[in-house]
């Protein structure tokens, strides 16, 4: 479909309620059918999945890009679906952040919002490392592959990083892709630096008046729990779960308990 100047790519799996999925930073919408989409389809929803601007094969526009603007993409492919009764969202991580907008900006099209990853105040951490991503993606000077594979192991918990098997099993899946290119990489990296260093965007929490949902994981050093407990308690009729043993991907790792969690929550929405 295209909207908003964008072509975007997308998928619809399984019938029932319509539930919409938004990607994270980078994250390919095929990475939800790996996870939680068998799970969801089967519990009875119409699951839609979508690239965001900016990733393959949906289309890159110059930068900047904007997480308003991203918001825009996802409103889009609803009126595109026909969806315009509320709908749930899911959004994982930049997804999150997506999802939230909706939630507070257009609550009369959402029904119910879960939050994975992303709920949370800037870290000093976050700030940092989504500063160093932004400016290498404007030096457009790409690294060796193994550099990218090896900065997403702070992905992981640190037990599993400092387990070498794993972390060498892990690089070798990774080693191979293919670097993100821009101006993909450097609009979804502006959007989330402006995102974290806005400092009023997390004083919009009381304002969230649909079903919520906050989901953190354990060892998410992008979005830790204690800082994701703050945000569910600062959203009115909040709920907040949180998966033991995870790091910032687990709705990866351990997808049966997000996708199990998930239709929990979305069921009585």
């Amino acid at each position: 479909m295209r909207a908003n100047g964008v072509t975007l790519d997308y998928q619809v799996t399984g019938d029932g309620e319509p539930l919409l999925l938004v990607a994270g930073c980078g994250q390919p919408a095929a990475a939800w059918h790996l996870s939680l989409v068998p799970a969801l389809a089967a519990a009875g929803y119409a699951v839609a999945t979508f690239d965001n601007r900016g990733v393959e094969p949906s289309s890159s526009p110059p930068a900047p890009y904007s997480v308003d603007v991203m918001a825009d993409d996802a409103l889009a492919l609803l009126d595109h679906l026909g969806w315009h009764q509320p709908v749930r969202v899911a959004g994982h991580s930049l997804g999150g952040w997506i999802a939230e907008t909706l939630v507070l900006d257009h609550p009369e099209r959402v029904r119910a919002a879960a939050l994975m990853g992303s709920a949370n105040k800037p870290t000093a951490w976050e700030i940092a490392i989504t500063t160093v991503e932004r400016d290498l993606a404007r030096l457009d000077y790409d690294l060796p592959p193994l550099f990218y594979a090896t900065e997403t192991l702070r992905y992981l918990p640190i037990s599993d990083i400092q387990d070498s098997e794993l972390v060498s099993t892990w690089l070798s899946l990774l080693g191979d892709v293919p670097v993100w290119p821009n101006p993909g990489r450097l609009g979804q990296y502006e959007a989330a630096l402006a995102w974290s260093t806005d400092p009023a965007r997390t004083t919009r929490w009381p304002e969230v008046h649909v079903p919520t949902l906050v989901l953190a994981f354990e060892h998410d050093v992008d979005s830790p729990p204690r800082y994701a407990r703050q945000a569910a308690e600062a959203i009115p009729g909040c709920e907040y779960r949180e998966v033991a043993g995870a790091g910032h991907i687990g709705i990866l790792t351990h997808a049966d308990e997000v996708a199990r969690i998930l239709v929990e929550f979305f069921d009585r929405a």
